[in-house]
């Protein structure tokens, strides 16, 4: 009888901690490492070869939105294809829990809106067997798991359910009862393992009708409010999104009193800018535990206007770019709402309407071939028209259904290279399981270690899986995980790093959401296997059906 489930022989350890990659055996047993040695004489019931890989902890994703998408897709893919086993949900304040039932339509919606996942897949695949935050966590518990999963409460639907969701929206303060009514139920959550709080700020994110957040009017007390039950456990963070915004200085003085009166860290995604960085340097200078939110690429958007809502930070596009394709049509054909559009673009100057930088990927109609690859800078020369008019001109001509790419945030390898390098920012801001149909940016593990350790060497490797996978573990409080060290859970991802890369050359189609919705996907090339809690979930992307996950539960990480 073997002495334990999996052996992993041959292959080069990066265990997270930060020392020196060194070739060894690694043999799991009860989901944990229990032996690591140069040679391990005892067999495994499962025996890998791993001889010319790197043998290294899985990586964990804080910044995701499967909150809905787990509910049908236990591995959370694109992230449980490229070596992610452990993923944070409830972010930037957005979350299906606690939502009473006459608000889960309007908590379907505003996902809809501002995070892209299709209306109908959520009305078909949630279950809602709940309605508490604990209860959502039972749920998550009971379905079975392909990916570790951790939750923040998110403060939009918190301070819905405790208003109503319509005034929450709207009122721009609460009486002490409501207030103390929202401590009491993160309080609730946190005893049931919820890993602290998030919210958002981000002018870019709107509910479906256009109209503010619930984090858009709250007051300040409300968050400091909710900061200071996290300071009763001892345990857990708190997830913020400043994204683009006009205040992002009261923030930060917020921000700071929060960290002060809860004790715990701060993650937070800052914006494109670098105040938010300057910002989190002296916070860090004061001893406060900030740790920025830091994606790995500048991300590339595919859209059609008839369904896109990225441009929401601008106040003259958001109510065009509400409603059907239709609807959007009759709005954007005014020519006052055109000029107002043109204002907002002068006075807003951002990467996602430089007219350079934006392209015609696919148009629908032959007589519009001719315009496929042209950036919007080269079609308005070409039509001599102000570039905004050819933009819409030419998606008017197609019922909206043209396809267009432009670069979502251009800070440019430089300015991404000194962010990734530095010490206090967490690589990932994958939004996993949001913008499906525009984005692919789970991928970020395989761009992160082909790109910038392999081929810029930016980062030791040894470096890089510290910040993917230890980092984030220390501040989500995951005991005993993002590390290969005895005892630890067996959260492992085996890969050649010569052979990273990807299988298709550009993102493709899958319609695998419940009622045959599409998303954009792209698979890894040279990630052998992924074990979740010792288990392989993934064998050169076959999925192995095994189920290995856990509910993370904060209260586990205590002691």
């Amino acid at each position: 009888m073997a002495e334990y489930d999996v052996v992993i022989r041959g292959g080069t350890i990066v265990d997270g901690t930060g020392i020196p990659p060194f070739r060894a055996d690694l043999a799991v047993k009860d989901g944990r490492v229990a032996m690591i040695s140069g040679r391990i004489r005892a067999g495994g019931a499962r025996e890998i070869d791993a001889k010319g890989c790197n043998v290294a902890p899985g990586a964990i994703d804080l910044h995701t939105h499967y909150d809905a998408q787990l509910n049908w897709d236990p591995y959370a893919t694109l992230s449980g294809w490229f070596g992610v086993t452990s993923v944070s949900i409830g972010q930037c304040g957005f979350g299906f829990a606690p939502t009473r039932p006459d608000d889960r339509d309007l908590n379907m919606r505003m996902m809809n809106r501002i995070e892209a996942i299709p209306l109908k897949s959520m009305e078909l695949g949630l279950r809602w067997d709940w309605e508490t935050f604990p209860e959502y966590l039972d749920s998550l518990d009971r379905q079975g798991l392909g990916v570790n999963v951790g939750a923040l409460v998110p403060f939009s639907p918190l301070r819905g359910y405790v208003l109503g969701m319509r005034a929450a929206r709207e009122r721009t303060s609460v009486t002490q009862a409501e207030l103390n009514q929202m401590k009491q139920l993160l309080h609730e959550a946190m005893k049931a393992g919820a890993f602290g709080f998030s919210a958002d700020q981000n002018l870019e994110d709107r509910t479906e009708d256009g109209s503010a957040l619930p984090s858009h009017v709250a007051s300040p007390q409300e968050f400091l409010g909710l900061a200071e039950v996290l300071s009763e456990f001892g345990v857990g963070h708190m997830g913020w999104t400043i994204g683009i915004s006009n205040t992002a200085r009261e923030q930060h003085l917020l921000l700071l009193d929060m960290m002060q009166r809860s004790g715990r860290p701060l993650h937070v995604a800052v914006g494109d800018d670098e105040e938010g960085y300057s910002w989190a340097d002296e916070a860090r200078a004061e001893g406060l535990p900030v740790v920025v939110q830091q994606p790995s690429m500048d991300p590339v958007s595919e859209f059609t206007l008839a369904e896109y809502n990225m441009f929401d930070y601008m106040p003259n596009w958001i109510q065009p770019l509400v409603g059907t394709a239709v609807e959007r049509g009759m709005k954007l054909s005014n020519p006052e709402t055109r000029a107002a559009m043109k204002r907002d673009v002068a006075d807003r100057p951002h990467a996602r309407t430089d007219w350079r930088h934006m392209t015609v990927v696919e148009v629908t109609h032959e007589h519009n071939r001719q315009y496929e690859g042209l950036t919007i800078e080269d079609l308005a020369a070409k039509q001599q028209k102000d570039p905004l008019d050819a933009l819409l001109d030419l998606a008017l001509d197609e019922g909206l259904q043209t396809t267009f790419s432009h670069i979502m945030s251009d800070r440019g390898d430089e300015a991404l290279a000194r962010r990734i390098a530095s010490p206090y920012s967490h690589i990932s801001l994958s939004d996993g399981g949001a913008h499906i149909r525009y984005l692919t940016i789970s991928t970020w593990p395989v761009h992160f270690l082909g790109y910038w350790v392999r081929d810029r060497q930016l980062v030791s490797i040894e470096q890089a899986h510290y910040k993917m996978s230890a980092y984030p573990a220390w501040l989500a409080d995951f005991k005993g995980r993002g590390t290969l060290r005895v005892g630890d859970w067996a959260d492992i991802m085996i890969y050649d790093l010569e052979q990273l890369g990807y299988v298709y050359d550009k993102p493709t189609y899958a319609s695998d959401f419940p009622g045959g919705e599409w998303r954009r996907v792209q698979k890894p090339t040279g990630i052998r296997q992924i074990l979740v809690n010792g288990a392989v979930t993934f064998e050169e992307n076959e999925c192995t059906s095994a189920l290995p996950g856990k509910l993370l539960r904060s209260y586990d990480m205590v002691g």
